[in-house]
Order: C-alpha cells, then sequence, then structure tokens
C-alpha cells in the first residue's frame, strides 16, 4: 500500500480534483449504495444504511448478557446500554492522513441487533458523517469494540480534532482484543476477530472483503464511482458488527462463570484471566485444578503455576502454597518441577527455617536442572545448596521435620 496521503489519492482518482465540498457538489452524482439513504446533518449530508439482524444467535447473545446482568449487576452493563462500533478507514496504519470513510454501530432494541452503518461517499462528506454519527451515540452506557483503544477510537478522535471537534467516548469502554487474547490465544492460530469467529463461533463468511483490500477498493471507488464494488466492503462491516456482540455476550459468561470453554487449553486460560481479573476464591480454586492438565502447552501451565504461586503468597496461604509446590514436583514437565523445587526450597529455608527439608528438595532440583541442561537453573540450585550446606555445618543437632512439608518424604 502506497505512503501517499489520502489527499493525494483522491486527487488522482479524480484527475487531480481538489477534494473540496464544492467540488463534490459540482461533480456528477455519487451513487447510494444498497438499502442507503441520505442523511442531513448540521454539518452537511452523508449516507446511512440500516440492517436488522434476528435468530437464535441474536437471541442466545441477549439471553447471556440477561444471565450476566442478573449474576452481577455491578461488573456487567444492560445489553440495552452498549453500542457495538466498527470502522472501515482509507489506511491500516492511523495517522492523521488516514480517514474513516465507514462506520457501523449496532445497539440491541427488543429482540433484534440494528446496525447502522454511516458512509462516506467522498471527503465533502466527512463533517457530516462526524456529526450524524454523534448524534447516534450519545449518551450511551459502554462502546464496544475489537482493537478499538488502539486503532478506532484514536482515529475517530483524530478525525474529529481535524474539524475542531471531539468525539464523546462513553467512559467505559470494551475491547474485546484483550480477553480474547488472554482466553484464545494459546491455542488458535492468531486472534483476529475472522479467526475467532470462525473457530469460536462458527461463522462462514460468504460475501465479504479481506481487511487488508479495503483501503483499495475504496480508492478504486472514489475513481470509477461504481458503488457495487464495495458491497463486500458493506458486508464485512455488518458481520464485524454481529461478530462483536455475540463474542462481548460468549466473553461475559465467561468472566462471570457462568460458562466455561469446551477445550481444557482454552479453560486453563480462561481461569488464568480470571485471576488476575477478580483473584477470589473461585478462581484460585480453578486455577489450582486446571494448571495440571497435561494437555495444555506446559509454558501456559507453567505460568499459571507461577501466578497462582504468587497469589497464594501475597495472601500467606503457605500451606495451600505448598500443595502446589509438591504437586509440580511430581508433575512430568521438567520447567515446572525445578520451579516448584525452587518455591519450596525457599518456603522451607525461610519460613519454615528448615534448612535440612530445604536441602533435600534443592538437590533434587539441581539433579533435575543438571538433567535439563539448564545451567542459569542449575547455578542459582547450586549457588542455594552452598548456603544451605553452610547453614547446616553451623547448625547445632538436628531440625524438626514437623511441617507440612514432610509430605515431600513421600513424594
Amino acid at each position: 500500500m502506497s505512503t501517499r496521503s489520502f489527499r493525494d489519492r483522491y486527487a488522482g482518482a479524480l484527475g487531480n480534483a481538489a477534494p473540496t465540498s464544492a467540488s463534490v457538489e459540482a461533480a456528477m452524482e455519487w451513487p447510494l449504495p444498497r438499502g442507503g439513504r441520505p442523511s442531513r446533518t448540521a454539518e452537511g449530508e452523508c449516507v446511512v444504511s440500516d440492517q436488522v439482524y434476528v435468530g437464535p444467535e441474536i437471541a442466545a447473545a441477549l439471553d447471556a448478557f440477561r444471565a450476566c446482568r442478573s449474576a452481577d449487576r455491578q461488573r456487567f452493563t444492560d445489553a440495552r446500554d452498549m453500542i457495538f462500533l466498527d470502522t472501515e478507514t482509507t489506511g491500516l496504519s492511523g495517522g492523521t492522513g488516514t480517514h474513516v470513510f465507514l462506520v457501523g454501530v449496532g445497539r440491541f432494541n427488543g429482540d433484534a441487533l440494528h446496525v447502522r452503518q454511516f458512509f462516506m461517499r467522498h471527503p465533502g462528506d466527512e463533517r457530516a458523517l462526524l456529526a450524524a454519527l454523534a448524534v447516534d451515540i450519545a449518551e450511551i452506557g459502554a462502546l464496544v469494540t475489537y482493537n478499538g483503544r488502539s486503532f478506532d477510537v484514536p482515529l475517530l478522535e483524530t478525525r474529529y480534532r481535524m474539524h475542531g471537534q471531539s468525539f464523546a467516548s462513553p467512559e467505559q469502554h470494551i475491547d474485546l482484543l484483550s480477553p480474547a487474547r488472554a482466553i484464545w490465544k494459546h491455542r488458535l492460530p492468531s486472534c483476529s476477530l475472522g479467526t475467532i469467529e470462525r473457530m469460536i463461533l462458527g461463522v462462514e463468511r460468504e460475501l465479504d472483503a479481506p481487511g487488508w483490500l479495503i483501503p483499495q477498493l475504496y480508492f478504486d471507488y472514489l475513481r470509477t464511482r461504481r458503488i457495487e464494488t464495495l458491497e463486500p466492503v458493506f458486508e464485512h462491516n455488518r458481520i464485524d458488527i454481529v461478530t462483536l456482540a455475540r463474542l462481548t455476550a460468549l466473553v461475559h459468561l465467561y468472566e462471570s462463570g457462568l460458562d466455561t470453554p469446551p477445550n481444557d487449553i482454552d479453560r486453563l486460560a480462561l481461569a488464568l484471566y480470571r485471576l488476575r481479573r477478580l483473584g477470589d476464591d473461585a478462581a484460585i480454586a480453578s486455577v489450582s485444578e486446571l494448571w495440571r492438565t497435561p494437555t495444555a502447552p506446559v509454558e501456559l501451565r507453567l505460568r499459571a503455576l507461577r501466578e497462582l504461586s504468587t497469589v497464594l503468597k501475597r495472601r500467606r496461604r503457605y500451606s495451600v502454597a505448598c500443595d502446589e509446590w509438591i504437586a509440580g514436583m511430581r508433575d512430568p514437565a521438567r520447567p515446572i518441577r525445578l520451579f516448584a523445587a525452587e518455591e519450596l526450597a525457599k518456603y522451607l529455608e525461610h519460613r519454615e527455617r528448615d534448612p535440612a527439608r530445604a536441602l533435600e528438595v534443592v538437590r533434587r532440583g539441581a539433579d533435575g536442572a543438571a538433567l535439563a541442561r539448564d545451567t542459569v537453573a542449575l547455578a542459582a540450585f547450586e549457588r542455594r545448596l552452598r548456603r544451605l550446606e553452610r547453614k547446616m555445618q553451623a547448625s547445632s543437632g538436628e531440625v524438626s521435620l514437623s511441617s507440612p512439608e514432610e509430605k515431600v518424604k513421600s513424594s
């Protein structure tokens, strides 16, 4: 994609005609998209189209929103107060030279999802599009996007600022990219919205335009004024909105604990995500159970045990933490065994003041690190080993073994 500005591209498409409102109005008529209608605002005219979606998928999403709202009214916004937003732009990298030529917004009304699209036929429509959008999303409770915190919202704010206005974004912004990555990145090839809707929601798009091609399709339209070439773009935007609504409902169910993913890897990733967000007893118990899942990647299981250990230590639940480390020392994955040995050894040495038992654990850890040829871990265990040996030499008599860690003896 060329780095030329939108103004340069537009001028080239119209034979170097400057993209001012006057020149646009003097040009031949710009065709309307299928289902589109002119919408007059105080800033001029843009094109608006509406589509209503009903069916079992929409009904299921609404049921999910209601269930989450009933379970926790403080955490979950009423579905009727949400607006789902997605933009199509003249570039994929943002910046002041990138324009938003299509904005789709969806909201629930009764048992249906209403999708409204604001379309910029040419740069002369931009002020009108921004004005119409501002009116439509006024006084909403929550804005829902996918990567909107980094792309859509900053880009809209830039376009409003270029016209001396401000984007009245609501205080609550739900960006689904973060929870989607947390839950599915360990299993899916990517966390793009298209991948997630296909592999998680079972959506197979038919008439659609790939995201990377959309800017070029718009510039082709500016040159030819053949509005039918943009129909796949309109459809792409509409499906994105429907997917946003359905995915938000599913993520809400997962966050509330009312449902869990069917896949073992996703369940562990979700448990870890809830531990980070909530840290309550239910989240702790879930991670404690699921980090041992043998089918999950070792890296994910190790991360779950690490973060669970941190939470338990912070809350001074050392006995529970010891149970986790002892289980970790029996785990078939060597990285988990090494981590568990190190944590248990530190606890025995510094909390229980039991250097004898700590020494036993450190020796096992050192042997495992040597077998794994993990020089960093081996060096750390050897330093701890030497320190413990010095402590043992300086101590007098036998050290009592009466502690929960006596369970190590039988492991």
